[in-house]
């Protein structure tokens, strides 16, 4: 489940078909190692595959796995810049702790969740992430501060906006951070899940939390080519190093073994500490 915290957006139902774009200039051949992808062809790749479980799916993978009630605990305190900062790292940081809400929705004390969605709220309002967004995480904390909603209730209501997040943000002109976001997610969730299994001490049961080469390639591709001019070069440098890593675990056909594991922790240990 490298993607298991992204279900919230990476799901793009209801969205409008984009009008046509012109054809680009032609470029020359890519090589093997650079894959080109153009960003309505990025585009589609997130709406058009299921590349991530929903929320419900994704618990109950958790529950499955023996590993829920250990994320809480392995979550360290986020010193993350959500005002201030350049925009793909503010969705990069939003995705991150997206993950840590999603993951620990129905764990977490009730101050640390009402913390995570304020930040949450935070991050995707300075990336205007629209009025509609806003107005349902403020009636959410509202509703999680006053006891209104059960957790089982809140997530219920995730899955039921999985669709919603990713349309909205491209309306208001943020098309290009939705990937962003879904890095962040992507990568703080592997994480985690990965600490909580090698504390478990069951490798093999990770797997099939862990292995999901389409998003591993989706992301890939996207440092690559889409992504490629969004930070410095050390940064993209290091996250292609680190998808490269992680595109051989995920498509392994064998179990996941003690390793593997020790190997996700360190790549995505090693990415998060560029934020």
């Amino acid at each position: 489940m490298f993607t298991v915290a992204v279900a919230l957006l990476i799901a793009c139902g209801g969205a409008e078909t984009p009008e046509p774009t012109p054809a680009p200039a032609p470029v020359a051949p890519a090589t093997p190692e650079t894959p080109t992808l153009t960003p309505e062809e990025l585009k589609g790749s997130a709406e058009n595959h299921t590349l991530v479980p929903s929320p419900v799916e994704t618990q109950n993978a958790l529950k499955a796995a023996g590993i829920e009630t250990k994320l809480g605990s392995l979550i360290p305190e986020r010193q993350f810049d959500l005002k201030q900062s350049d925009l793909d790292h503010i969705a990069i940081r939003t995705g991150v702790i997206l993950s840590d809400m999603l993951l620990t929705v129905t764990t977490s004390e009730k101050p640390v969740l009402v913390d995570r969605l304020k930040s949450i709220r935070t991050g995707l309002a300075s990336i205007n992430g629209g009025p509609d967004i806003d107005a349902q995480l403020l009636n959410t904390i509202d509703r999680v501060t006053a006891d209104a909603v059960t957790r089982d209730e809140l997530l219920k209501e995730f899955d039921e906006l999985s669709g919603a997040v990713i349309p909205e943000l491209e309306f208001n002109g943020n098309a290009r951070v939705v990937p962003l976001i879904q890095a962040g997610s992507w990568l703080g969730g592997a994480n985690l899940v990965a600490k909580a299994v090698k504390e478990k001490g069951n490798p093999e049961g990770a797997s099939s939390l862990l292995k999901q080469p389409a998003v591993v390639k989706y992301f890939l591709k996207y440092v690559k080519t889409e992504g490629a001019e969004k930070a410095p070069a050390q940064v993209t440098q290091k996250l292609d190093e680190s998808l490269t890593t992680l595109d051989g675990l995920a498509s392994k056909a064998e179990p996941f073994v003690a390793a593997d594991i020790d190997k996700v922790i360190q790549v995505t240990d090693d990415v998060l500490a560029l934020l």
